[in-house]
């Protein structure tokens, strides 16, 4: 008991422990300078200014209060303090302006291969930051070019919320998904339809918006169960719907590009409609997906569940080419009943065609090879 009391008093009372000398914090350096706008020449106020470490070890976001990120003032003017000592590329971004790092990607290859291109192209240039000093250093931002228009249907009616996106050439030559600091991968139209994409690099763009229209869910037995089909076109300027068809826009440095208008042409999106049968019976399957892909990239246009009698309908194509696929078909196998709480489960194969649509296209008959028919049975709990 004397022994207890005794420890008990030594973890309460902390005066009569050894006293430790506190760990002295490692010595930090100060990044201090102007951010300055190319065009005007006047202060860049407000504007974002980050420090990204050469040696890209630990890319990320860097926190403000460790002195990695901040904002310049009303001047222009901005300070960086308790920076660990290193070198650094200081980059500052302000909307309708050229940032030549994606700031708000982000995975560490992203920031990486933003930063290595920059570096090539001479828009970076490192600093060195030494502890108990202050680097001074100013940010010139160079006016970047900007896209405008307006999203409408063909019959005149504005897409407001519409989304508008870019694309740009890799390095490979193929055009791929483009974002800056303004707009953050792309934008969205007013009310009366109209955007416009600022900030932009010199260069060679496809300009797009992204048509969605989700599915409804109609309750069936306490399940969601897709009602209509859902949907996803990308239409370009130029008014086609591939990348092969779109009309690229040039900017120079700076320069403004409007009247880039998209139409969405209402009346060149047609029905496509048919039935998905067992090869076998000849008979319509009780559950499939209908998958209509671009036959360019494979990707996924639109999406919808057989009904009752095997039947699929997507209002909704755009004229063009494509490949139709089932998927997940399944049916119960002979000789069961829907109510049946472990009935068997037959399985069909994924198929898939090619499909070309230059109007309303129906009567389109799919038929699935069999699989062997799988029991499937709730587990029992053993006794």
């Amino acid at each position: 008991m004397k022994l207890f009391c005794f420890l008990t008093m030594l973890v309460l009372t902390p005066r009569m422990l050894p006293a430790q000398s506190p760990t002295p914090a490692p010595a930090t350096g100060t990044v201090a300078g102007h951010v300055f706008l190319g065009d005007s020449h006047l202060p860049a106020r407000m504007a974002t200014v980050l420090l990204i470490p050469v040696s890209l070890a630990d890319v990320g976001r860097t926190q403000p209060d460790a002195g990695g990120m901040g904002q310049s003032g009303l001047d222009g003017s901005f300070v960086l303090p308790n920076v660990p000592p290193g070198a650094y590329y200081l980059v500052g971004s302000k909307r309708g302006y050229v940032c030549p790092v994606y700031l708000e990607a982000f995975s560490e290859d992203d920031v990486r291969k933003d930063v290595q291109d920059a570096v090539a192209a001479a828009h970076l240039t490192p600093i060195v930051v030494a502890a108990n000093r202050t680097a001074t250093t100013d940010i010139v931002l160079d006016r970047g070019a900007a896209i405008s228009g307006a999203i409408r249907f063909d019959d005149g009616e504005p897409d407001s919320g519409a989304t508008v996106s870019l694309l740009r050439k890799d390095k490979s030559g193929k055009w791929a998904g483009f974002a800056n600091e303004a707009s953050d991968g792309g934008a969205s139209t007013d009310d009366q339809g109209n955007f416009r994409l600022s900030g932009l690099p010199a260069g060679e763009y496809l300009l797009r918006t992204t048509l969605e229209l989700q599915g409804s869910l109609v309750a069936n037995s306490g399940n969601d169960v897709s009602g209509d089909p859902t949907y996803r076109w990308d239409i370009y300027f130029g008014d086609g719907v591939r990348p092969r068809d779109a009309k690229a826009i040039t900017l120079k440095d700076g320069e403004e590009s409007s009247g880039d208008n998209i139409t969405i042409p209402l009346s060149r999106l047609h029905s496509v409609s048919g039935t998905v049968l067992s090869l076998e019976t000849g008979l319509p399957l009780g559950s499939a997906r209908v998958e209509l892909h671009n036959s360019d990239d494979d990707s996924l246009d639109a999406e919808i569940r057989i009904t009752s009698g095997g039947q699929f309908r997507l209002p909704y194509v755009a004229e063009g080419e494509y490949i139709l696929k089932v998927r997940g078909a399944s049916d119960p196998a002979p000789g069961s009943h829907q109510s049946d709480d472990d009935k068997p489960t037959r399985t069909y194969a994924d198929a898939s065609q090619p499909l070309i649509v230059k109007g309303e296209t129906s009567g389109i008959t799919i038929q699935l090879k069999p699989q062997p028919a799988v029991a499937v049975t709730t587990p029992t709990t053993a006794q």
